[in-house]
């Protein structure tokens, strides 16, 4: 089963109803029915909740309560940090999602913010119109 890792603006677009949350519910659609497995890093969802700081904080929570039942939580640990921190990419953060991505062994990051992860990624980055378009996931 392809395991999917889902950079957070792809949960905020779906969160937040953005102009591609069609596609973000699909590939959590997809999780949940078992055809793939979907997960997002511990970072994610820190930052979603940083990004969303100036909304209520009942809205918060109950978005990112919406959001986690289909998806699977990976940890950030030390080993990431410091693997990231040697490779001096222009965004730390991204690298930081990468290295998590790495070490959960998923197949693909989908996000909205390809460019920056290209230039370090050895996993496969698509949009998530282009990982539904693209990708077998049955």
């Amino acid at each position: 089963m392809k395991r999917v890792f889902l950079d957070t603006n792809i949960l905020l677009d779906y969160g937040l109803d953005r102009e591609f949350a069609d596609y973000a519910e699909s590939i959590l659609e997809l999780g949940i029915s078992g055809y793939i497995e979907v997960f997002a890093s511990y970072l994610s969802f820190a930052n979603m909740g940083y990004i969303l700081r100036h909304h209520p904080a009942d809205e918060i929570y109950t978005l990112i309560r919406m959001m986690r039942e289909p998806v699977g939580v990976l940890p950030c640990d030390a080993i990431q940090l410091d693997t990231g921190l040697k490779s001096e990419a222009s965004d730390f953060e991204d690298m930081l999602q990468y290295q998590c991505a790495k070490a959960a062994g998923c197949d693909v990051i989908v996000t909205n913010n390809k460019r920056d992860f290209h230039a370090f990624s050895e996993l496969p980055i698509v949009t998530a119109e282009e990982f539904l378009l693209q990708f077998d996931y049955k």
